[in-house]
């Protein structure tokens, strides 16, 4: 169960987000008078402003090498919090440390290594816990349960990890104490978008979570679902493009009929699929507009980056967008007929 963003609320969003920012060194990717949003590597976090002051357990991943530099200047900060020994650096699986930021939110640093981290790339790499007080923990696993699938075996009356390596919902029942600390969880308002089985999005009706769960794709980018034809005259450069450089599937073809030649690619079968046609006599198509837009919602964030290696090996390189907003969190890239496709790094609507 990959976390691709989580939405919290926060009191001090000024403060916040010079902690986030400036302490935690992460990405600032937009900010308003009601909400900013940063990565937490793979992960985006977007903190919208309250009236009243929420209570949150979040734990961020990286590795070893940042872990050791952030833990330094966390403790230059004042913000880390011992265990009941007095001990401010643990370890479970890896090096551990618990902090707080300027709401008072419970915040732990994991060292964990994760697979496809470049060296360039040794910062933070994705909210690996998010922590969803309730008042019944078994009653809460049932009801995710009918969305997502669960890999973990710790369970108690009070306590449960709920999913996989690559992600876990922390159920605590409400008042029981964040470790390491004596305060008690509460239930405060969270939005999340997830990875799991099946496209699913549920509302608990007695507290205020909602869970946005996106279908995984094997084999195939994990993008938004949509359908289109168009026709070419490179079909040939349009087949290395989409199938080798983007990564999708042919799900059919046809050759000569009727005069034309043309394939059709899946996302990831053919119930959606890219239509490309060619005549055997060449024509002249209309020239796309830098509005004229494909675009793929890539909630994993290395996924993204990794697409546009591939293209960029092939030649083809990000280009500016025409609309700014594509370029907060995408990656813009003409095909071989000059349509843009974006690389988007959200979970989409």
């Amino acid at each position: 169960m990959k976390i691709f963003q989580v939405n919290l609320k926060c009191h001090d969003m000024q403060r916040m987000k010079e902690f986030y920012t400036n302490v935690l060194e992460m990405e600032l990717l937009t900010e308003t008078e009601s909400y900013f949003s940063i990565m937490a590597g793979t992960t985006k976090v977007l903190f919208e402003k309250s009236d009243t002051i929420p209570f949150y357990h979040v734990c961020f991943r990286t590795n070893a090498e940042y872990f050791d530099h952030m833990y330094k200047k966390l403790g230059s900060e004042s913000v880390l919090l011992p265990n009941q020994k007095g001990e401010y650096s643990m370890f479970w699986k890896g090096k551990q440390a618990y902090f707080i930021d300027p709401d008072g939110n419970i915040l732990e640093m994991l060292e964990r290594p994760l697979e496809g981290i470049k060296k360039k790339r040794v910062q933070w790499h994705d909210v690996g816990e998010i922590g969803l007080p309730v008042n019944d923990v078994a009653d809460m696993e049932k009801v995710l349960d009918q969305y997502l699938k669960n890999e973990q075996m710790d369970s108690s009356e009070t306590f449960a990890f709920y999913g996989d390596r690559k992600g876990v919902f922390v159920l605590v029942k409400e008042g029981r104490n964040w470790y390491p600390t004596e305060r008690a969880a509460v239930i405060s308002p969270v939005k999340i978008f997830a990875s799991g089985q099946m496209d699913a999005r549920f509302k608990h009706p007695d507290y205020p979570y909602e869970v946005i769960v996106r279908k995984e794709w094997e084999g195939s980018i994990p993008a938004v679902q949509f359908r289109i034809a168009r026709p070419t005259n490179n079909l040939d450069k349009l087949i290395a493009f989409y199938e080798k450089g983007l990564g999708l599937k042919r799900v059919g073809e046809f050759w000569n009929h009727e005069g034309y030649d043309g394939i059709m690619i899946g996302l990831p079968d053919s119930q959606y699929h890219l239509e490309f046609t060619q005549s055997k006599e060449k024509m002249e198509h209309p020239q796309p507009t830098k509005e004229h837009l494909l675009v793929f919602y890539v909630a994993d964030r290395l996924e993204r980056d990794k697409i546009a290696e591939r293209l960029a090996a092939f030649g083809y390189m990000e280009t500016e967008p025409e609309n700014p907003y594509w370029g907060r969190g995408g990656i813009t890239i003409e095909d071989p007929d000059g349509w843009p496709i974006v690389l988007m790094n959200t979970p989409g609507i």
